[in-house]
């Protein structure tokens, strides 16, 4: 083994084959070079060749007739660009110096120590991301008098971009650090550029070259365990020109380390405004629901000869369910309005549209319409306000509570149940298009007769189409069964039987849609 410090972990092999020496790099980053000549096969060494492997050279020399090599020191190439795995440099990857190494090594590891215990100190005390970046940009000028640093943190999708930077006195170098997002923030190395003019990644740059700046550094954020799939959070890059200052390898040491612990605190930053965030919008989505139990009917009028009845159940916090039963009065005559909305989607953006909807139908609903205007006017609006993807099935009657006379537009709504007083069950089927899907919709009216007993029961799909652990549907048909089953109990009990059968036939399967019921009882 090689005591090399920047080689890769397994950067090169040599081994005898019959009387001949071979050499094979192992796919190492720097690569590995006979007699200046880059290896890229299982290539035979012999007598008097120098193989040059990271910062040693290797020459092989007849010993008891056969050729061994040796190992010699060499100093930086001038010019080169010194690439190492990141991970390798951290001081827990490594075994600390023994007490038989040389006082220099003893004492530049306890400084290393110090200054990583020094810089942990000094970032604990910032949980703010804006106010920890600057305290790294702080302690990176302190440390490495750079004339530019800059920290890039990898977003969700995967690009990375530039949260913070910092030039000393002499204004923006404008570098592009963009071709150092793959091997630093993606595979983990860390480099030091000796002279960006003798580097290919850099030698296009005309900014940068007239800029002057020549000495490069950059270490990725490494993190452990990895935050959301990612090994590093992002990378950290120092540039300067060489008048200033050129970077060495024991500053790629001390850079690795500091953007280690930079990886801690930003990691527990984010995590900690990633909980403030969620706080924030379990918050709004409380406050969305309790508006939207305000736009949901509550206090439902009370009718001689007439039971009420309605519920909503989101699944997601806030509901895409929207019911109203309000009283009019239309030619002298006093009617019934019973709505029930179901829109397309689920969560916050399907509760806005519910809004939207509760709005445009407000009105309208007063007015003296016949539900297939309604309807009409109300699809032309929603198709108008929103995206082809966005429209909602509902369920439009008016009832007249002196004879049981029932005027309906289903709007693509599931089948509306008639549980008539005898068990029998009729179902009113759809009599048009959903609203907001065409621009120029088709809606029709449709009649029925509430008798004394008679059960009127509309529902959303999110009752009918929860599904059991095998995927199965509950379905029209048990629902139906329910109705009769349980038609002469008073509403709010019917509705619990329902639920209750719900909850037996999904077991612990989730609700995936909401869940609304709305029944309207004829008595006398």
């Amino acid at each position: 083994m090689i005591e090399d410090r920047f080689l890769s972990r397994r950067h090169a092999r040599l081994w005898i084959e019959g009387d001949q020496v071979m050499l094979e790099d192992l796919g190492s980053h720097n690569g590995t070079f006979l007699n200046g000549d880059r290896v890229s096969e299982p290539v035979p060494v012999r007598p008097g060749d120098t193989i040059r492997i990271s910062t040693s050279v290797l020459s092989l020399e007849p010993a008891d007739g056969r050729a061994e090599p040796t190992e010699t020191r060499m100093p930086p190439i001038p010019g080169a660009t010194l690439v190492r795995e990141a991970s390798d440099l951290l001081p827990d990857s490594r075994p600390a110096p023994a007490l038989s190494d040389s006082i220099e090594d003893l004492v530049r590891y306890s400084e290393r120590l110090a200054l990583v215990n020094e810089i942990h100190k000094a970032l604990a005390g910032t949980g703010n991301l804006a106010g920890l970046l600057e305290l790294i940009l702080d302690r990176l000028f302190d440390h490495f008098r750079p004339e530019q640093a800059a920290v890039f943190l990898r977003r969700p999708d995967g690009t990375f971009t530039k949260e913070a930077e910092r030039t000393s006195e002499g204004g923006d170098l404008g570098l592009d650090f963009r071709s150092l997002e793959y091997e630093v923030g993606e595979k983990g190395l860390a480099l030091v550029v000796l002279d960006a003019r003798e580097d290919e990644r850099f030698t296009g740059s005309e900014s940068m070259m007239a800029a002057g700046v020549r000495s490069l550094m950059a270490a990725p954020m490494l993190t452990t365990p990895p935050i959301a799939g990612a090994s590093s959070l992002g990378m950290i890059v120092l540039a300067s020109r060489l008048s200033v200052r050129q970077f060495n390898e024991g500053d790629l040491e001390l850079l690795v380390s500091l953007a280690s612990v930079a990886a801690l605190r930003i990691g527990n930053a984010l995590l900690a405004e990633e909980a403030a965030e969620r706080r924030r919008l379990e918050e709004e989505l409380e406050l969305a629901r309790s508006i939207q139990v305000a736009l949901l009917t509550e206090d439902l009028p009370a009718l001689d000869g007439w039971e009420l009845h309605a519920g909503n159940v989101p699944s997601r916090r806030v509901s895409g369910d929207f019911y109203k039963i309000v009283e009019r009065e239309s030619g002298g005559r006093q009617e019934l309005v019973v709505l029930l909305a179901d829109v397309s989607g689920k969560g916050m953006a399907a509760s806005l549209l519910t809004a939207a909807l509760e709005a445009m139908t407000s009105g309208l609903l007063e007015e003296t319409e016949s539900p297939e205007a309604i309807c009409r006017k109300v699809s032309h609006l929603l198709y108008r306000r929103t995206p082809p993807a966005k429209y909602a099935t509902g369920f439009l009657a008016l009832i007249d509570p002196a004879c049981g006379e029932v005027r309906y537009t289903s709007a693509g709504h599931n089948p509306v149940l008639v549980v008539r007083a005898e068990g029998s069950v009729d179902e009113l089927a759809s009599t048009g298009q959903p609203l907001g899907l065409l621009p120029s919709p088709h809606f029709a009216a449709a009649g029925d007769r509430l008798r004394p007993g008679d059960l009127l029961v509309a529902y959303s799909d999110g009752i009918t189409e929860a599904t059991d652990a095998a995927g199965r549907e509950y379905g029209v048909e048990r629902l139906r069964e329910a109705c009769a089953t349980y038609r002469a109990d008073p509403l709010d009990e019917l509705a619990d039987h329902i639920e209750q059968d719900l909850r037996r036939f999904v077991g612990e399967e989730p609700f995936a849609d909401d869940r609304t019921i709305v029944m309207v009882r004829r008595t006398g």
